[in-house]
Formats: structure tokens, sequence, C-alpha cells
């Protein structure tokens, strides 16, 4: 076992956090991210401490522009409406408040039919393509680097929308 997986399976990084980290992010971009900025981090995690199903839709200032939240309230689509997206400037970690979703995951490098970049929104689009699927709910957060394309907010049974309250922060690159 490498010293990252050791590192994230031991999880004193989680200081107490009952809710747990899901198998598909990247160590080896999470480890130095990590260790070079634990205060953007460790204010994450105690953040994901609070009562969380009493925040209202909107945006959550945590250090500057360097961390921040933003709680939404959505219906999960059909896989063919949602995106595949990216980002350059910053990493998410996403989690489910309420409800639940299957997210989509693929390296960047195998990613196909980029759109233009927009970079006031830090976000650039895919076209459609195969990834690994995965059910995002209470239990679990997921992390998103740069050099990961993921596909949110798409329904659990493919004929039944239901509504889901998400909190995603935004931690900085660099």
């Amino acid at each position: 076992m490498s010293k990252e997986q050791a590192w994230f399976h031991e999880a004193d990084w989680l200081d107490g956090l009952s809710i747990k980290a899901h198998a598909s992010i990247d160590l080896n971009q999470f480890y130095p991210h990590y260790h070079n900025h634990p205060e953007r981090w460790k204010a994450v995690f105690e953040f994901l401490k609070k009562d969380l199903t009493v925040l209202d839709a909107g945006n959550y200032p945590i250090i500057g522009d360097e961390v921040f939240a933003m709680v939404s309230n959505y219906s999960t689509k059909k896989k063919e409406e949602a995106k595949w997206e990216a980002h350059r400037k910053y990493i998410d970690l996403q989690y489910v408040i309420e409800g639940e979703e299957k997210m989509g995951l693929l390296p960047l490098s195998c990613a196909v039919s980029p759109e233009e970049y927009d970079e006031a929104r830090d976000l650039i689009f895919f076209g459609d393509q195969k990834g690994e699927y995965f059910r995002a709910n209470q239990a679990l957060f997921f992390v998103f680097f740069p050099t990961d394309v993921h596909r949110p907010c798409i329904l659990i049974d493919e004929d039944d929308s239901k509504p889901v309250k998400k909190l995603v922060f935004k931690i900085a690159v660099d």
C-alpha cells in the first residue's frame, strides 16, 4: 500500500467527520494538494460537520476566493440531459445533502468533444461519452480535480426524477 493510500484509509484527515470519501478520489492529486493547503481542506471538513439540512440555496464564503461553497436545489435529470464538465481553477467537492443521484466520472485525458472553456465560470463542457457511474447520497462525498471530467445530477431510476439538495465546495487549485 502506498503512503497516499495508507493516509487516505486511515482517514485522520477527516478530523472526526462521519461522511466518507468516495473511493474514486484521485489520491495522486488529493494527497499533495491536502498537504500543500491543509487549511483549505480543514475548513471544508469543518463546514461539513454543520447541520447542512438547514442551509438555504446560495453561496457561502469560507476562505475568500480560495474556498467557498454553493448550495443548490434541483431535480435529477436523464443521463442525456446532464453534461460532462470539468474545471481548471477549482477542485469540486460535491456532497448530496438530501436525495440521491448518479455521478459520472472519467479522466480528462480520455474526454472527447470539448466545448469552449468559459474562464469566468471556470467551466468546460464535453460531448457525450462513456464513463463510470456512481451513486451519490448522504453517506459520502466526491472530489473532482481538473484532471477529472464529471457528470452530476443524473437520476437513479431512468424514469423517475427526484429532488436533490447539494453542497458543492470550490477549492482553489493554486
